[in-house]
Order: structure tokens, then sequence, then C-alpha cells
């Protein structure tokens, strides 16, 4: 039982790492500053 609950809380954890990895490299790739100085804000609508 108790191997049981080590690899679920194993496998939980290390899927975290894995989303808080890839949520770290997107969020530096993916800068929403960009946005605005390639096509910058309509001042009229």
């Amino acid at each position: 039982m108790g191997l049981m609950y080590t690899t679920v809380i194993g496998y939980a954890i290390v899927l975290l790492l894995a989303a808080l990895f890839t949520m770290h490299y997107l969020g530096k790739a993916l800068d929403s500053s960009d946005a605005e100085r390639i096509d910058p804000k309509p001042e009229v609508k």
C-alpha cells in the first residue's frame, strides 16, 4: 500500500515539475510585450 502512495505522489511531483518547466520557458518565449510592438493597438475604433 505504501508503494502505491509513493508511486502516485512521485508521479504527481514529476508532472508538476514538467508543467512548471514548460510554463517557465513558454512564458519567456511568448513575451506579451512583443505583440504590442509588432502590431500596435489602434488609437480609434
